[in-house]
Parts: C-alpha cells; structure tokens; sequence
C-alpha cells in the first residue's frame, strides 16, 4: 500500500526518487548536500539515529544554507548553547511521513516536529513548521515569520522521507520577543499595562489575536481612558487559551476567549476575519502558540460585529471611537527592536553570500556543521 501511494505520487508530481537508505539519498544529491553530507559521516552517532527513525521528514539544509548560516549570529549561538543546538535539529525533522504534496495545500498545514524540550516550545505535540504553497512554490513558515523553501522533490527512503530546504529554519521565540519583532509594539505595551504579559508568555497552547498598532491608535480616545479592569477584558478577548488554531483551523465557527464571550470566524472574498476585524498576517509562530495579527482592537461587548468584505478598511468595534494626537497608545515604554535573520526571509529566500574558492570557504561551511551536529547524543531519544 506503501508502495503504491508513492507510485501515485510519482505519477501526479513526476518528482519521486525511491532511496534504500539516508545515505542513499546523501550520496546521490552531493551537489547540493556535500556540506551537509561530510559532517553527518563524522558525526557517526548523530547519522545513524537519523538513519535508524522511522516514520519521520527530514528536512535538510542545501550547501548554501549552511554557507549563509555562517553569516549570522544563530551560527555562534549554537556553537556555544549544546541545548539549543539540540533544539535547533529537533526542528528540523517532522514527525510523520509529509509529501510535497502534503505540504502543498493551499489553505496552509502545521506539522508538528519534533521539537519539545520545555525551554523551547510550549505546545503540545511538539513546535510546529507551518507550510503553504504559494505561487507554484512550497514555503515553510517558521519562527519571526521567516520563511524556507523547499525543493519540490520527494527524496524518499525505508525511514520516511527528505527533502531539501533553501535556509536553516527559525526557532520561534516567546510570544513578547515575536511581537516586538513584528512592530506590534502597541500589543505587548497594552499586555504591560493590564499586568498580563508574563501570564501569556508562561502559558501553553495559546492563540492570540494582536491588534496592529493602527487599529489600537483608531480607538486611541477609549482606551486611553479604560479602567485596568476594562482594559484586561478587552485584552482577554484576543486570546484562546488551550487550543493552538493555526488558520486551516479558523474557516467558520466560533471559539469561546479567556474574556469569556466567543469570537466569530469566517472567510469572506478570500480573507479571513475574526468579528470583523481582518487577519492580515497569519501564522506567526510563537514558543507556546500562535499569533494572527488583525487590523482592528476586538471588542467584547460587540461580538456580533461583521465585516464588509469589499471595504479596504473596517470601522471600530466600538462605537464613538477616534484616533487622538497622543501618539499610539501603550508604545511608549516599550522599545522596538530591530530583527537579524538567523535563517529564513519573511519574503524571499535570500540570496547566497559570495563563497570564495579553496581551503578558506570549506573551512567556514566545516566549522558550522561541526557546530551542528557536533556530540549532540540527545537525540539518542529518538
């Protein structure tokens, strides 16, 4: 039955190769994994738990990937951290056997790795890669809203399958840390003020809804003068608690806030609306969850509130709301952060440094797979 999927498969795509063994696979793609492929041979512990998995997707960094991971300071924290260094592998093998074609639905799929050390992921069922088939091309959401590409090959093999990702993927980091990278300063300075933000950072399987900062700025003259306690249901209201609801999840229905009151879903025109505020970004992976970020503030004393697909831009959720010439509000005390690339692009893969011919440029790309895969025997748990 195996078999004949992947026979299937083959046929649909016509980018099948069937492999006996891992090795197999390193050995017929050295063009593009020799890097990758020298270190694993000199790691003989660490290649023959990844031989010996069963049922799992590997997803290996191409020659590039790892050369351009020189070049940031994700190489030098893994170096030095053997824990993250552990954490930074486990992302980067799924749990499950997952096809291009699994990965290539429209709607988007969040496929669990097998990246759960506590330190590092607060979800259940391991951290996930998030992936999404966009203009013919397979990507790979990871944290910081990174993005990898993935070759559109299925290198297959007794364990499970391979393929080959353009940049090393992007450990997401707590919900704080990502929302300041992402500008919604506004949030996390709202999250301050109500005395709720470490509570979210702790807790486990969450979804929140972050308000741009031009949606908090459009309510600018209500919530300046909101009571703390007012403020907090209003905040409560942009989170689930104990559902991670990735937006494959979010076509319809309703999902009860840890406010109290229900927030309503629906896909109108193609887009995704939470009441009537619009997603506009999706999916930005967080160490206990997932944030979708929504162009309006959501209001619990309005949950029947519905968008008007063909409007560029939704009125607020609260009656007699204005913008005031404060400023945003709550961005004051917290400072913007500017974010390095430690993998992927939040857009397109970047393109590969220069790499100089000879002994200097192979020394380089050596010392950062060393640093990989270099006496990391916790995996033996595999």
């Amino acid at each position: 039955m195996r078999l004949r999927r992947l026979l299937l498969i083959s046929e649909a795509w016509g980018v099948v190769a069937q492999y006996n063994t891992l090795q197999d696979i390193l050995t017929a793609q050295s063009a593009t994994l020799s890097t990758l492929s020298a270190w694993l041979q000199s790691q003989a512990v660490v290649f023959q738990i990844l031989s010996n998995a069963q049922g799992v997707t590997l997803l290996a960094p191409s020659n590039n990937a790892l050369s351009q991971l020189y070049s940031t300071s994700l190489a030098s924290e893994l170096a030095l951290d053997p824990n993250f260094l552990t954490a930074f592998l486990a992302y980067h093998v799924l749990s499950g056997v997952h096809f291009v074609s699994d990965l290539s639905k429209s709607q988007g799929a969040s496929v669990p790795t097998f990246l759960n050390m506590a330190a590092y992921s607060n979800v259940s069922g391991g951290q996930v890669v998030h992936s999404k088939s966009q203009n013919g091309a397979v990507n790979l959401i990871t944290g910081n809203n990174m993005q990898s590409n993935l070759q559109p090959y299925d290198f297959n093999y007794v364990g499970g399958t391979l393929h080959i990702i353009d940049s090393v993927l992007t450990i997401p980091k707590s919900l704080t840390n990502t929302l300041i990278a992402g500008g919604l300063t506004a949030t996390v300075g709202a999250l301050r003020r109500a005395s709720i933000e470490d509570t979210l950072n702790e807790a486990s399987d969450v979804t929140i809804f972050a308000p741009t900062n031009d949606a908090f700025n459009a309510i600018g003259s209500l919530v300046n003068a909101m009571t703390l306690e007012q403020l907090t249901s209003v905040l409560n209201y942009h989170v689930v608690r104990g559902k991670v609801l990735y937006s494959e999840l979010l076509t319809g229905g309703s999902e009860l806030t840890s406010q109290g009151a229900s927030v309503n879903f629906r896909v109108q025109n193609g887009a995704l609306f939470a009441n009537s505020a619009r997603v506009v970004i999706s999916d930005i992976l967080v160490g206990n969850g997932v944030v979708h970020v929504v162009d309006g503030v959501l209001n619990p004393a309005n949950t029947t509130a519905t968008p008007d697909p063909n409007a560029a831009t939704q009125p607020p959720a609260f009656n007699g709301a204005s913008s005031t010439d404060g400023g945003v509000p709550f961005t004051s005390a917290v400072v913007s952060t500017t974010t390095i690339s430690d993998g992927g692009t939040p857009t397109a893969s970047p393109s590969p440094p220069s790499v100089v011919e000879g002994a200097a440029s192979q020394t380089k790309a050596g010392a950062v797979v060393a640093a990989l895969f270099g006496g990391v025997v916790v995996l033996a748990g595999w």
